[in-house]
């Protein structure tokens, strides 16, 4: 339709509120007669926040956890626009999915004589500045775009994150993308260099109307997650850190000073200084792998020395293996992806690692059924009302091969046991162990006491067996909670609860 300046607004409070609108559009001002809104109070929890209970962790408003469990959306393939949201957001609604992660990104063609603009290639997201839109003025139809995108989230109780920057259109190496970047000295911007983006004052002043305009755009969605600054800003060209830390620090400041909601802030890829900062919440990194490595090892290895030093909720906004292709060929069932899933769900993490290759891997094959049974395990659990340790192991496991990733608190642990030979790709072809039906292990960091055991299939979300369990750390050899699963091919996942005292 034709453009026209809407207002929509979201209140932490109910009751009556008086509106009035005044604006200023091309020298010409203005001022509404007041309106009244009622609001009324609703069954919604609110915005999402750092949980004042565990630093680590995620809640809303209301004091609810949040979880995230999803993938990477970023951009629309085949030129499909919204249609393709609205197909991938319904199957991972469906499967118990409720995070995505969007881009303002764009694919452009190879020939540089060719505007570049939003749609007009093989992938596109939601750019405001383009080629084509020129600098400093905004795309109305790919902000539609995501205007649609985020009403069909909040439908499907789907949250999202937003990624503003790409480090592609700063890299002087593809010609394709530098030469038709709006803020090119040589297209009139005012960058001679992609690094003075990061200091020169009419860029910056630039970038902050930009996020001035997508607060304002979309900022009422309880279901917006976070701002994402950059994607992968340490891969720019003539990386400088400390420029970095202070454009991170002048502009997460400033989406907080225009930003009455107060989303979360996040950014990537794994520059320390970026992710030392008091204002960036949420402490983003990459991970990928070769389709030989065991998934879930990789994922916790890169995870550990990653998350931990900042005492900020973590996850992994982008992860998958290094060639699809391999993939898709060689693990037709998704274990790759199925581990990487569960492995991070339970590193300590404040959301599984968001897979990439949703286009060419999860959608395919029609991998989405692997959210809804991790959905399943964590779906009554609290994480941030206790402080968690990564599990322990007092004695070797049987078989010697299994290997143990978990979450223990004094009174309880969710608990996932790996066997890595039971799925490997070697040569390029996967090969398939065997299953166990003995398997042993001996779990520590639980207080002593009567425990529950409910052992959990992690491909149908269902309970398989219930045990009665027993620690006593006067037990000087194997101490801890002793675990004998039932007959298990890969993996199997265990919760753990300890009896309320009588």
């Amino acid at each position: 339709g034709q453009p026209a300046w809407r207002i929509r607004f979201a209140s932490p409070e109910a009751g009556a509120h008086r509106v009035t609108v005044e604006w200023k559009i091309s020298g010409q001002s203005g001022r509404s007669q007041p309106i009244e809104v009622h609001i009324q109070a609703g069954p919604r929890p609110g915005f999402l926040r750092r949980s004042p209970r565990n630093a680590m962790y995620l809640e809303h408003d209301s004091g609810r956890p949040f979880f995230p469990i999803g993938e990477n959306l970023c951009m629309y393939q085949n030129r499909e626009g919204t249609y393709y949201f609205d197909r991938l957001l319904e199957k991972l609604a469906s499967n118990d999915a409720n995070y995505v992660r969007l881009w303002q990104e764009y694919y452009v063609q190879p020939d540089p004589s060719i505007v570049a603009a939003p749609g007009a290639s093989s992938f596109s997201g939601f750019p405001l500045e383009t080629q084509a839109s020129a600098l400093g003025r905004y795309d109305l139809a790919s902000a539609w775009r995501l205007d649609h995108v985020a009403a069909e989230c909040e439908r499907r109780d789907i949250y999202y994150q937003i990624t503003f920057e790409m480090t592609v259109w700063w890299q002087t190496r593809l010609k394709n993308r530098w030469p038709r970047n709006p803020y090119n000295a040589a297209n009139g911007g005012p960058c001679r260099t992609p690094q003075e983006y990061f200091t020169n004052e009419r860029a910056r002043e630039l970038v902050r109307r930009r996020l001035r305009y997508s607060v304002a755009r979309w900022g009422w969605s309880m279901h917006l997650a976070a701002w994402e600054l950059w994607n992968e800003v340490d891969n720019n060209e003539g990386f400088d850190p400390a420029a970095n830390a202070a454009w991170h620090r002048e502009m997460a400041a400033y989406l907080k000073s225009v930003d009455p909601w107060s989303h979360l802030i996040t950014t990537s890829w794994r520059d320390a200084r970026m992710f030392a900062l008091p204002a960036i919440d949420i402490v983003q990194a990459h991970s990928y792998w070769d389709a030989e490595y065991d998934a879930a090892e990789y994922s916790i290895e890169d995870s550990g020395h990653l998350m931990r030093p900042y005492g900020k909720p973590f996850f992994f906004g982008e992860q998958g293996v290094e060639d699809p292709a391999a993939a898709v060929v060689g693990d037709p069932d998704g274990r790759h992806f199925h581990d990487a899933l569960w492995a991070s769900a339970l590193s300590g993490a404040a959301g599984t690692g968001l897979y990439w290759w949703w286009h060419n891997y999860v959608e395919p094959l029609d991998l989405y059924r692997h959210f809804k049974p991790l959905a399943a395990f964590l779906k009554d659990e609290d994480l941030p009302a206790r402080t968690w340790s990564p599990a322990g192991l007092s004695r070797p496991n049987l078989p010697v091969s299994l290997t143990l990733y978990g979450l223990v608190a004094r009174d309880r642990a969710l608990l996932w046991i790996h066997d890595p030979l039971a799925f490997r790709i070697v040569g390029g072809k996967p090969e398939r162990g065997p299953a166990q039906s003995s398997a042993s292990l001996n779990v520590t960091g639980l207080a002593d006491g009567e425990y529950v055991v409910e052992w959990w299939d992690t491909l149908r979300g269902e309970i398989l067996r219930r045990d009665a369990g027993r620690v006593l750390h006067s037990d000087h050899f194997g101490y801890g909670l002793e675990l004998k699963p039932p007959p298990f091919w890969a993996d199997i996942a265990a919760r753990v609860i300890r009896h309320a005292a009588p």
